[in-house]
C-alpha cells in the first residue's frame, strides 16, 4: 500500500466513516469529499505536503489544486466549495479562484477593463449586463465632460458610438469618487427646467446609480481578481432622492381608445392593431410583445403563456406566467391567427431582433414607432405611450378585482410594487355635498362685465364723472 493511500485510510478511519458509506452522500456535502482529500508526495524527497489537495476532472482534464490548509474539516469543505465553483464557471477559472497565479495588479482598472471582465464573469443576460453598462458610462461622461455629439448614437458614421465609448472607456475608475458622484447627482437634478421634470431626474438619478453600481456587487468583484479596484468602490456609501410617488392616475378612456383603434388600425395595419391588443387586454410588456409567438397563445383556455423562447427572455423569473385574456379578445386573435403567415403574433419586415453590441433592437421596432405615434395623436402623451396601456390595465383591474389580482396579471415580482402604482383609481371617493344645497341657496355670480345687460336682469350703470372746476 503506497504512503499516499495510507494517508487516506487513516483519513477516513479519524472521520469515523467505511468508504461505503462516504460514496453515498452527494457532491454538494461536505462528508463526500472527507475521503476525497489528500496530502500529495513529493516526488523527490518522498516527503508529505503540510497541505490537502483535491483532485477533480471536468471537460475531459483532470487537475489537483491544493487546499492550502492542513485541518481535514476545512480542506474538506474548500474542496466542496472547489466543486461548486468548477461547475459554476469551469475549472479553470475556479483554480484561479482558489489560488491564484497572478500577482496583485498594481494599477486601478480602467471603466473599459472592467466592464469586459464583468460581462464574462456576470450571470445576468446580456442585455442586462448592457444596460448597466450604459449608466456607469453615462454617469462617467457627465463626470468627465465628455463633448455630446450625435454620432454616438449611429454606429454605422464614422465610429459613432464606438467612438464615444472609447473615451469613456480609457478613463480610470478612480473617477467615481464619493465627491464626484455626489456633484454628479445634485447637477443632474439641477438641470431639471419644471419641477416635473425634476422629480423625474431624481428618480433617474436613483435608477442609473443603482444600475452602475451592480457593476461592483459581490458577485461580480470576487470573480474578478485580476482587476484593482478604487478604496472605497464606486457608489460606496452614495446617498439616494426619496422615492418619488409613482401613483398611476388614467388620463384616457381606454374604451373609446380601443374601439378608436379597431376602427382605424384593425384593417390597414393588423400588427399595429395587435401590439396595442396585447399591451391594453393582457399588460404584456414591450418586449413580450415584440417576441410573442402563436404557440403562446391558448385559444381553448382563453390564455397567453409569457415564457422564455428561442427569441427573447423574459425580464425576471416572475415574469413567467399564464395571462388570462376574455373570451371577445380570442376571437379575434383567433381571426388573425387565421390571416398569419409566420410565427410571430406581430408581423413585421424588420425580423432583426435581440440585444446588440450597442444597443437593444426590436424586431417590430417599425410596428411600435407608428403605434407611438397612432397613441399620441389619439391623447396618450405619456413618454412611454405603449406601457402607458398596461398600466391602465392594471387601474381597471385594482377596481374591479382588487390590488392582488392587479400584481398577477401584471406579474409583479411583489405586491408591494402593484401597491406603489394602484390604489382604487378609477373610483372617486366623494360625498354629494351639491345635493344638500337646495336650487334656492346658490349664490347668483355678478356679471363678469360691468355695462353688459343680461337676459331678464336690469342694465348696470356706470358712474358719471364730475367735472373738475376749470
Amino acid at each position: 500500500m503506497s504512503r499516499n493511500s495510507a494517508t487516506e485510510k487513516v483519513a477516513r478511519e479519524w472521520q469515523g466513516e467505511s468508504e461505503r458509506n462516504a460514496r453515498a452522500f452527494a457532491k454538494n456535502d461536505v462528508r463526500f469529499w472527507k475521503k476525497r482529500i489528500f496530502k500529495p508526495l513529493d516526488g523527490r524527497t518522498g516527503s508529505e505536503s503540510p497541505h490537502y489537495s483535491v483532485r477533480i476532472a471536468h471537460g475531459g482534464v483532470r487537475r489537483s489544486v491544493s487546499l492550502e490548509t492542513g485541518n481535514a474539516e476545512a480542506a474538506a469543505t474548500r474542496a466542496r466549495d472547489f466543486f461548486q465553483d468548477v461547475m459554476r464557471i469551469g475549472l479553470a477559472a475556479a483554480a484561479e479562484k482558489i489560488r491564484p497565479t497572478s500577482s496583485a495588479p498594481d494599477r486601478i482598472a480602467t471603466i473599459g477593463e472592467w466592464i469586459v471582465a464583468a460581462q464574462g464573469v456576470s450571470d445576468a443576460s446580456t442585455t442586462t449586463v448592457g444596460q448597466y453598462a450604459g449608466a456607469l458610462r453615462l454617469i462617467a461622461g457627465q463626470i468627465l465632460s465628455v463633448k455630446k455629439s450625435k454620432k454616438r448614437f449611429a454606429p454605422g458614421k464614422k465610429g459613432g458610438a464606438a467612438e464615444f465609448r472609447k473615451m469613456i472607456d480609457a478613463a480610470s475608475l478612480e473617477i467615481f469618487t464619493p465627491q464626484a458622484v455626489q456633484q454628479w447627482r445634485l447637477g443632474y437634478v439641477k438641470r431639471a427646467q419644471n419641477p416635473a421634470e425634476e422629480r423625474s431626474r431624481m428618480t433617474s438619478s436613483n435608477s442609473l446609480i443603482k444600475q452602475a453600481r451592480s457593476l461592483f456587487g459581490e458577485k461580480i468583484v470576487r470573480f474578478v481578481p485580476n482587476l484593482k479596484l478604487p478604496e472605497p468602490k464606486p457608489f460606496a456609501g452614495c446617498e439616494f432622492y426619496p422615492r418619488q410617488s409613482s401613483r398611476y392616475f388614467s388620463r384616457i378612456d381606454p374604451k373609446a381608445l380601443l374601439q378608436a383603434a379597431h376602427a382605424e388600425l384593425s384593417e390597414q395595419v393588423p400588427p399595429v392593431f395587435l401590439a396595442m391588443l396585447l399591451a391594453l387586454s393582457a399588460g404584456l410588456r414591450k418586449g413580450e410583445i415584440d417576441s410573442l409567438a402563436w404557440h403562446q397563445v391558448d385559444f381553448d383556455q382563453a390564455l397567453i403563456r409569457v415564457e422564455n423562447t428561442a427569441a427573447a427572455s423574459l425580464k425576471t423569473v416572475d415574469s413567467r406566467d399564464e395571462v388570462p385574456i376574455d373570451p371577445g379578445l380570442i376571437s379575434i386573435l383567433r381571426g388573425f391567427r387565421a390571416k398569419a403567415t409566420g410565427e410571430f403574433v406581430i408581423e413585421s419586415p424588420n425580423e432583426d431582433s435581440g440585444p446588440k453590441a450597442w444597443g437593444r433592437m426590436y424586431r417590430s421596432e417599425r410596428v411600435f414607432e407608428k403605434l407611438y405615434a397612432w397613441l399620441r395623436k389619439n391623447g396618450v402623451t405619456a413618454r412611454k405611450p405603449l406601457h402607458e396601456l398596461r398600466k391602465e390595465l392594471g387601474a381597471l383591474i385594482t377596481t374591479e378585482f382588487g390590488i392582488y389580482a392587479a400584481s398577477r396579471i401584471l406579474r409583479h415580482s411583489d405586491v408591494a410594487t402593484t401597491a406603489r402604482h394602484y390604489s382604487d383609481v378609477k373610483t372617486r371617493a366623494v360625498i354629494s355635498m351639491g345635493d344638500w344645497l337646495a336650487p334656492g341657496n346658490v349664490i347668483r355670480m355678478k356679471p363678469k362685465t360691468p355695462g353688459k345687460a343680461l337676459k331678464g336682469k336690469t342694465k348696470v350703470r356706470r358712474p358719471r364723472r364730475v367735472k373738475e372746476a376749470a
